[in-house]
C-alpha cells in the first residue's frame, strides 16, 4: 500500500513537473473516456425510445391475428371461413380470459381525401372501436374520442391527429364540431388528439400525429362491401401469459372460421429481437469510436512512461542500490501510469456530462441521452484500466535495469 501511495505521489509530481507534456497526453483518455460515457448515455437514450415506442403501440403483451391463405388441403372449401370479422372480437372476449381487450380495425381502401375550407390532405382513415384507443395509448387534447354508441348508430364523427388538425383548421378556429369532408362524404370533428413527440426517426410511432379515425361501422358501410376488418389484436394483462393466450385465442379462431386456417397469430418476439439487433449495433458501433480514443491515451501514457523511465534511470539506480526490489520498481511506475490514466478518467468524466448536456439540446425528448452514475464508474474503471496496461510494459522495462549500469548513466 505504501508502494502504491509512492507511486501516485510521484505521478502527481510528473504531472505538475511537465504540464504540457501531461496535457497532451491525458488529452487521448479523457477523449475516450468521454466518448465512452456519450457511449453509454445515448445507448441508454435509444433504449428508453425503443421501449416508448413498443409501449406506445400496445406494449409487447399484443397479439397480431393475420390473414394468411389457408393450407393446400383447405383451398377448395376456403369460403366457408367468414374471414375476420368483428365477431372474432367478440368470441375471444368471451372465451379467452387471459384476453384484457382486443380491436379490429378497417381501412378506407386507396387512403382518403379529407377537406375542410379549401385546405385538403391525403390520409389512411382508420374505421376503429374504442378499445384500440386504450391499447395504442391515444389521448385526446380536444374534444372527445369515439364511443360504442358511435359505432352502435353508425355516426359520420371523426377524431383528427394533432399534424392533420394543423393542416386542415386554420389557426384561431376551434375544430370541435367543424364538418370536414371525407371523399366527399361529410363528417364531424369530436376531438383532436395530443400532439406526441417520436423516436427512431418516426416510423409507425410518427403516425399518431397523422392518424384519423372515424367509427369503425361507419367505414364498413360508407367505404366497404364486407364485413372483415384489416386489422384484429389482443392485449393481455401479462406477458407471461402468452404462451396460454395464444393456444386459446387460435382455440377460438378455429371455432369462429369454421376450420380453416387462414389465420396466423404473431406476437412481438421479432420486433424484441430488431431491438436487440440495433442496440448490440450501437453499442459496437460507438463503443468502438470510444475504444479508439482509450487506446490512443494509452498509447500516449505509455510514451510518455517511457521517456520519464529514460530520465530517472539513476534515481532508479539508487533505488535499487538501497535495496528496492524488482517489485516495488514495477509498483511504482504502474501506479504512476495509473494516476495519469484516471486523471484522464476523472476529467473525462466531466466532459461527458458537458457532452450530454449538449446531446440532450439537440436530440428529439424520446431519445434523449441519459446520464448515470453507473456509467461515469465504467468511464473511470476503463480508463485505470488503460493506465495500468499501457504502463506494464514501462513498468517491467524499469524493474530490469540493472543497479551498476543504471548509475553508470549520465
Amino acid at each position: 500500500m505504501r508502494l502504491l501511495f509512492m507511486g501516485v505521489v510521484s505521478g502527481w509530481r510528473e504531472v505538475l513537473a511537465h504540464k504540457l507534456r501531461s496535457f497532451l497526453t491525458l488529452f487521448g483518455i479523457v477523449l475516450g473516456a468521454a466518448a465512452l460515457v456519450g457511449m453509454l448515455g445515448v445507448v441508454k437514450g435509444l433504449l428508453r425510445g425503443w421501449e416508448t415506442m413498443i409501449y406506445e403501440t400496445g406494449g409487447i403483451e399484443r397479439i397480431s391475428v393475420v390473414a394468411r391463405r389457408p393450407p393446400d388441403a383447405q383451398r377448395d372449401k376456403a369460403m366457408l371461413s367468414p374471414g375476420r370479422t368483428l365477431n372474432d372480437v367478440d368470441a375471444i372476449l368471451a372465451a379467452v380470459p387471459l384476453a384484457q381487450r382486443v380491436t379490429a380495425e378497417v381501412l378506407i381502401p386507396g387512403g382518403a381525401r379529407i377537406y375542410f375550407q379549401g385546405r385538403a390532405t391525403s390520409q389512411s382513415v382508420r374505421g376503429v372501436i374504442p378499445a384500440t384507443f386504450i391499447m395504442d395509448r391515444f389521448e385526446v387534447a380536444q374534444g372527445r374520442l369515439l364511443g360504442e354508441l358511435d359505432n352502435e348508430f353508425q355516426m359520420q364523427v371523426v377524431v383528427l391527429g394533432s399534424s392533420v388538425a394543423e393542416l386542415l383548421i386554420p389557426p384561431g378556429l376551434d375544430p370541435i364540431n367543424r364538418i370536414v369532408t371525407i371523399n366527399g362524404l361529410p363528417f364531424t370533428v369530436c376531438g383532436v388528439l395530443r400532439e406526441y413527440q417520436f423516436p427512431m426517426g418516426g416510423g409507425r410511432f410518427n403516425s399518431k400525429n397523422s392518424a384519423v379515425f372515424i367509427p369503425l361501422t361507419t367505414a364498413q358501410t360508407l367505404f366497404r362491401i364486407d364485413e372483415n376488418v384489416d386489422v384484429l389484436s389482443v392485449q393481455l394483462a401479462d406477458i407471461a401469459d402468452m404462451p396460454h393466450a395464444l393456444e386459446q385465442v387460435g382455440n377460438v379462431l378455429t371455432h369462429t372460421h369454421r376450420g380453416i386456417m387462414d389465420t396466423r397469430l404473431e406476437t412481438r418476439e421479432d420486433l424484441l429481437q430488431r431491438f436487440e439487433e440495433t442496440r448490440r449495433s450501437y453499442v459496437v458501433s460507438l463503443g468502438g469510436v470510444a475504444a479508439i480514443g482509450l487506446i490512443v491515451g494509452g498509447i500516449g501514457i505509455m510514451n510518455v512512461m517511457l521517456a520519464s523511465i529514460s530520465e530517472r534511470v539513476r534515481e532508479i539506480g539508487v533505488r535499487r542500490a538501497l535495496g528496492a526490489k524488482r517489485m516495488d520498481v514495477l509498483v511504482q511506475i504502474l501506479a504512476e501510469s495509473l494516476t495519469l490514466a484516471v486523471a484522464g478518467g476523472v476529467l473525462g468524466m466531466i466532459a461527458s456530462i458537458g457532452l450530454i448536456a449538449v446531446l440532450q439540446k439537440v436530440v428529439v425528448p424520446a431519445n434523449r441521452p441519459e446520464l448515470s452514475p453507473a456509467a461515469l464508474f465504467i468511464g473511470v474503471l476503463f480508463s485505470g484500466v488503460v493506465g495500468v496496461v499501457a504502463g506494464l510494459y514501462p513498468a517491467i522495462r524499469a524493474s530490469q535495469l540493472s543497479p551498476v549500469e543504471a548509475l553508470r548513466t549520465d
